[in-house]
């Protein structure tokens, strides 16, 4: 019996899907919109419709892959779930302080990333560990129950727990949990020794912010999708695509979401690799153009490269030091909020800008004739020229 694999990619305007034979190295494709209010809804419609063109049996399904840009595209526009940060006292204007060191020395007028957890969200608790792993002052519980109560009340969803030195002793940080999440059962708790548990305050605060912001979604759609996916009768279980080029399972990526950041650019990085092998011999400036960023990457030696840490969202889009850092393991990359579907305006002092609101799926760009109003690059390319009326997109 034949096996086939199926691999999903949801992007911030087209969701696209790939059943590919083994045994024949036959593959069928299909191009579908994305369904925000749902993405897995648009799985399983494009997915259903996938396997009856192919005419395949769920049953033969060896593999689900599946790789996404909705969490890093959520972080960009700042979609993602009201933030709370509860942290070691002395430290809640940690995200806001950074490296103390300006991007762009010489600009009177320098704009730094607007932390995803607002001042008025990071509240302290009494308590100290040592950089040694040694505990200098025990957790006040009273006081961070009653932290994490105010939290609840301002309507958070997602609850980040960073304390000074926890990559060294993480017993506060597991003992806080435990505590907010006997209390406030709906509310996602993030802890940084779970994310990033390593030296510098700094990025581990950020780090664990960003997976805090973005959990409640990839929970939520995460269940979903491998529902989704097991409805249409695949036994095959649902494999996640991680920013490195790895591979996990639902329950690992609903943890640390973080780690699926890149994972979109990352699976075009790697088919860039396979497929440069041949044609140039394993050196290839790979490029995805998608709706809602673009995103370059190097492959050398048939491999791409691997970094250690990025930024996101940043706030001049070749500067270091000017977004969000993130210390996760990555595939290296540039990626620029300036996609298919990325709105164009004008600024205050008459300059074009692109980017990072995107016209997504719904209404999606002018051009699709879907009630979209705002000009973007793909209306640009439109009356340009550069689209091929009669073919595009899949049809």
């Amino acid at each position: 019996m034949a096996q086939y694999s199926l691999g999903i990619d949801i992007g911030g305007t087209f969701t696209d899907l790939v059943v590919y034979d083994h045994d024949a190295g036959r593959r069928w494709s299909r191009k579908v919109l994305t369904t925000h209010d749902d993405p897995a809804r648009a799985v399983a419609a494009g997915a259903a419709a996938l396997l009856g063109q192919a005419r395949v049996d769920p049953t033969a399904f060896s593999r689900t892959v599946h790789a996404t840009t909705l969490f890093t595209n959520a972080l960009i526009e700042r979609k993602g779930a009201v933030t709370g940060l509860i942290t070691t006292a002395g430290f809640a204007d940690t995200l806001e302080i950074g490296r103390e060191r300006k991007y762009e020395l010489y600009d009177l007028a320098i704009t730094k990333p607007e932390p995803l957890v607002p001042r008025p969200r990071r509240l302290e608790v009494a308590e100290r560990t040592r950089a040694d792993g040694r505990i200098a002052r025990r957790l006040d519980t009273r006081e961070l129950a009653a932290r994490a109560a105010l939290l609840a009340k301002a309507g958070v969803g997602s609850i980040a727990v960073v304390f000074l030195h926890a990559y060294a002793n993480p017993r506060h940080e597991v003992e806080a949990a435990r505590l907010i999440a006997k209390r406030h059962p709906g509310i996602a708790v993030t802890t940084s020794h779970e994310v990033a548990p390593e030296i510098r305050e700094y990025e581990r605060a950020s780090t664990t912010a960003a997976n805090a912001y973005i959990k409640p979604l990839a929970q939520k759609y995460l269940a979903l999708m491998a529902t989704r996916v097991a409805e249409l009768g695949i036994p095959a279980p649902l494999l996640l695509m991680l920013s490195s080029g790895g591979l996990t399972h639902v329950q690992e990526a609903q943890r640390v979401p973080v780690q699926m950041l890149e994972s979109g650019p990352a699976a075009g990085a790697i088919a860039a690799a396979f497929f440069g092998q041949a044609d140039g011999d394993g050196r290839v400036l790979a490029f995805d153009m998608g709706g809602t960023t673009a995103k370059l990457s190097l492959v050398d030696g048939g491999e791409p490269l691997t970094a250690y840490s990025f930024e996101a969202a940043r706030q001049r889009r070749f500067i270091e030091g000017s977004g969000l850092p993130i210390r996760i393991s990555t595939i290296e990359l540039i990626e620029i909020g300036a996609g298919g579907g990325s709105i164009a305006a004008v600024d205050e002092i008459g300059l074009l800008k692109v980017g990072p609101r995107s016209a997504g799926s719904h209404p999606g760009p002018a051009s699709y004739g879907l009630g979209g109003r705002e000009p973007t690059v793909t209306d640009a390319d439109f009356l340009l020229g550069y689209l091929n009326p009669d073919y595009f997109a899949g049809g």
